[in-house]
């Protein structure tokens, strides 16, 4: 009983801590996005947020944040600015898909195989650029090889795979009830959720590796 209540107390400020911090890094996301016009800021910012919570996820502590992050974001200027056009081309490419799919004519065809098949490549794209992010913040290998290795690393982990769609379409709910949490969580929670089950499936492979 005793331990109960001495282990209460600290997990409660682990938990508060980690809210604090993510808070603060989404704040930070958004102005130093903001810096780089968007365009140019968002990649970099997006990259070093995955950074930071994997930096705090293994070593528990993350010290002077501000400091930590401007200096991550000036290290990642080019990375995050090959990574974000990518990104946002697919993305665009997939938006144009949808509408025009939107004004075909109904079918079976389009209603049993084409729409479906566009939200599966959909769910895989955001997957990839998922788990392009956490390879890249895991192994710092070039941009182009995070993309071919994260999506191999997809193919392999499809359970990790949904568990972050899953948790993508959650954190959509939640900041649509809650918009006043878009300004806190709205990158830094889906970040955290992802790199921690991205580390889970990194080091289920290192392990694999290592028994072959």
């Amino acid at each position: 009983m005793e331990n109960e209540t001495h282990h209460s107390p600290s997990l409660f400020m682990k938990i508060l801590e980690w809210v604090a911090t993510l808070a603060y890094l989404n704040i930070l996301w958004i102005a130093f996005s903001l810096l780089g016009l968007v365009v140019f800021g968002i990649g970099p910012a997006t990259i070093t947020v995955y950074a930071l919570i994997r930096k705090k996820l293994r070593q528990g502590d993350l010290s002077h944040i501000f400091t930590l992050f401007r200096k991550e974001f000036r290290k990642q200027l080019n990375p995050g600015n090959i990574y974000f056009p990518i990104v946002m081309f697919v993305g665009i490419f997939l938006y144009i898909d949808m509408r025009i799919i939107s004004v075909l004519p109904e079918s079976m065809i389009v209603q049993m195989v084409v729409i479906p098949a566009l939200f599966i490549l959909t769910a895989l794209a955001i997957v990839v650029a998922t788990f392009t992010l956490g390879y890249y913040v895991e192994n710092e290998e070039s941009i182009f090889r995070s993309f071919h290795q994260g999506f191999w690393v997809t193919l392999i982990s499809p359970v990790s795979a949904l568990v972050i769609i899953h948790a993508l379409l959650l954190q959509f709910l939640i900041l649509t009830y809650i918009p006043a949490f878009i300004l806190f969580f709205s990158m830094s929670l889906y970040a955290f959720v992802t790199e921690w089950i991205m580390n889970k499936s990194f080091n289920r492979i290192k392990r694999r590796k290592k028994s072959i």
